[in-house]
């Protein structure tokens, strides 16, 4: 009589950081990796009281908005001892109001990549190296004390290739190369950033960050940008200038910001001035002064205040705003 051996059947599930499907046949065990997924977001509630609407990202009068909140997923995957593939998918949340019910969501970063010792190398829609560029110095962005109210080449965009160095000597070189043919922002003609970093972008392992960016044919937009931040004690300053001119066009100008935040206890005081001349993105020349403070309950959610004010050449506008931010 043939002897049936007995199966013996072990299942193992890690749900952090990976899923792990581990199971034993006889003597014989069979580990399978599986991608790790990570939900993530950011939940935001705003009032706001503008006066004329001329800024960007307002509207006359009082609002009460859910701006730039945001929903998303990102996940990888090893493949072998030298790749790891990785993901983003990410949508702006703009349903909280009745005028954004028929489409309550819109792209935002949406990637597929690869990384190694190589570096990585990322597919899809996602901020231009320009964009990054900025660091911290955006005190206050998404709102409406955004750097982008004035300043040209805070582009998110699609049909594009993105390579990030590793870091060497604590330099680290990226580039955004994006296909004009796909893509209709670009007009039919393909650009590129570059993007020269040096320092920590957090300011935590180097009290230092500096970049250096030069952008060609990117939305219509070549620019060169200079940054640096600094932070000392409690303090972090920041400095950013751009040169701007169209690809195709006679708008051309300089612009830039400095921004100034303290911290104490919960509190985080800060102060941003910016000047643009290229008239890229307003119709004339602009100033843009935007002061406030944050109260931080955790590391991930805030309540916050603001006051920014628009200078347009025959015309100003102001903005002020109370919020409460929870990001998971």
């Amino acid at each position: 009589m043939q002897q049936v051996n007995s199966l013996r059947f072990v299942k193992t599930l890690v749900l952090t950081p990976t899923l792990l499907v581990s199971t034993a046949l006889s003597a014989n065990t069979v580990t399978l990796q599986m991608p790790s997924v990570t939900v993530y977001g950011k939940a935001e509630v705003q009032l706001a009281h503008t006066d004329k609407g001329i800024m960007r990202y307002t509207a006359e009068g009082t609002q009460l908005d859910m701006p730039f909140s945001r929903f998303g997923l990102r996940g990888e995957q090893v493949l072998n001892e030298h790749i790891t593939a990785f993901f983003t998918y990410e949508v702006d949340v703009r349903g909280f109001d009745e005028a954004n019910t028929q489409s309550p969501f819109s792209a935002r970063n949406t990637f597929i990549g690869i990384k190694g010792n190589f570096g990585q190398l990322i597919a899809g829609r996602n901020d231009t190296r320009l964009k990054t560029s900025e660091g911290g110095v955006d005190l206050y962005n998404e709102t409406s004390g955004d750097i982008a109210q004035i300043l040209p080449g805070q582009d998110r965009l699609g049909d594009s290739l993105t390579y990030i160095s590793p870091k060497f000597a604590g330099l680290e070189l990226s580039a955004t190369y994006v296909l004009g043919q796909d893509n209709e922002r670009q007009a039919g003609k393909d650009g590129i950033a570059l993007s020269l970093a040096y320092g920590d972008r957090a300011l935590k392992s180097q009290p230092y960050y500096l970049t250096l960016t030069r952008a060609q044919s990117l939305n219509g937009l070549d620019a060169t940008r200079l940054l640096a931040q600094y932070q000392l004690g409690g303090f972090t300053l920041g400095g950013l200038i751009q040169y701007s001119e169209q690809s195709e066009g006679e708008r051309k100008g300089t612009g830039g910001y400095l921004s100034l935040q303290y911290a104490f206890d919960n509190w985080r005081p800060k102060v941003q001035l910016g000047r643009d001349n290229s008239t890229l993105r307003q119709t004339t020349a602009a100033n843009h002064y935007t002061a406030g403070v944050d109260y931080l309950f955790s590391s991930q959610s805030k309540a916050y205040f603001y006051v920014t004010q628009l200078e347009l050449t025959d015309t100003r506008d102001t903005s002020m705003a109370l919020g409460l931010q929870y990001r998971f």
